[in-house]
């Protein structure tokens, strides 16, 4: 029989598989139980667009024909949103996918990637499976962003700064001023990512990110249809970059790469933010809920700028498994800084008061 494992490349065998959130229905088969609540992917517990779900009747007339492969009318919406030419823009499936297309585009086995940790851990995983590598550079001890600390690893080999705000899975945001004081730094050849998937549910001083493209064009940003806008399952997110740069990953680009019911159902979820705002505004309800109950059971955790946060429970894979037995999904994450914590995802009033009575059954409070 043929050995597989003798095959790969020298280094796949170190990786691991992303493993995401467990879905419900899984857990329902494995332990039979019902009524199970899944906090554990950040996703947008309220639902999608109204105007956006209508908009399956229109993909259901192409269902028999391939997509506009250069998602023409998706980028057409969103280069109306931020105010930039549609060939600012490059779609994909997912942030992932965008991830994996500037990688493909510009990082090579004799250059690297830098990002906080912990931060999202795709960031790494995309890189060595092109035989590159991500380099984690410590946040503070509060996992605030340490500019310092990036602007000192940085070296001739530094390809990408990936840089979460807000970042997952802390939570955490930096300002705009830190920032802008962190690129007036940088060497203008390092390309710094701002992965703003979570950049809906943020308040405060935050950078302007594509604003700030006008004056550092080595400068990006990545967005996903996928949280805020309550489209997980369609898989949609889209880059914003200097033109050239999306030329550049438009040659290596599949086509077809982002499927006709997201193009379709994506270019009216930008357009209802009035939809966003209203999920934004129960987001923050919810998140002072559980930062009430969390500190009556005197519990430390981080005050988040997303749809989730960090909090510390002790023995953060024991309490992920209990409440797993009790019917909820959370996320353990480990780690050497995140052994003790665990990330929930924010989910309706009624998800968030299970959630909280799981835990205090957990702990024994």
């Amino acid at each position: 029989m043929i050995d597989y494992k003798s095959l790969v490349w020298e280094g796949l065998l170190d990786l691991s598989a992303y493993v995401p959130g467990k879905p419900v229905k899984e857990l329902e088969r494995e332990l039979g139980i019902k009524n199970i609540v899944k906090l554990a992917s950040n996703e947008n517990p309220y639902g999608a667009s109204p105007k956006a779900l209508a908009a399956i009747k229109e993909y259901e007339k192409e269902i028999t024909r391939y997509p506009i492969g250069d998602s023409f009318y998706l980028r057409e919406e969103i280069a109306a949103f931020h105010n930039v030419d549609i060939d600012n823009i490059v779609c994909g499936a997912g942030s992932d996918e965008i991830i994996q297309l500037l990688y493909m585009a510009f990082l090579t086995s004799d250059t690297h990637a830098l990002a906080p940790s912990p931060s999202f851990s795709e960031y790494e995983l995309l890189a060595r499976g092109l035989k590159s590598s991500c380099r984690w550079v410590e946040t503070n001890e509060d996992f605030s962003i340490n500019f310092e600390n990036l602007l000192n690893a940085v070296n001739a080999k530094t390809r990408f700064i990936m840089l979460a705000n807000p970042n997952n899975p802390t939570g955490t945001m930096f300002s705009s001023t830190e920032f802008i004081s962190f690129m007036d730094r940088l060497p203008e050849n390092v390309l710094v990512v701002l992965d703003e998937a979570y950049i809906e549910f943020a308040e405060g001083d935050f950078p302007d990110a594509v604003n700030l493209m006008k004056k550092y064009n080595n400068l990006m940003t990545m967005r996903t249809f996928s949280k805020a806008y309550g489209l997980a399952s369609i898989r949609c997110g889209y880059l914003v970059a200097d033109k050239e740069c999306i030329s550049l990953i438009n040659r290596i680009r599949p086509p077809f790469n982002v499927n006709a019911a997201a193009q379709i159902i994506c270019a009216e979820a930008i357009k209802d933010q009035e939809h966003i705002k209203n999920v934004v505004v129960l987001n923050k309800k919810g998140k002072e809920y559980i930062y009430n109950e969390v500190e009556k059971l005197g519990l430390e955790y981080v005050k988040t700028h997303a749809n989730f946060m960090l909090i510390k429970v002790g023995d953060g894979k024991k309490v992920f498994d209990e409440m797993l037995k009790l019917g909820v999904i959370v996320r353990f994450l480990g780690g050497k800084r995140l052994q003790e914590y665990i990330r929930v995802s924010i989910g309706t009033e009624q998800e968030n008061q299970v959630f909280i009575n799981a835990l205090k059954k957990v702990l024994n409070k």
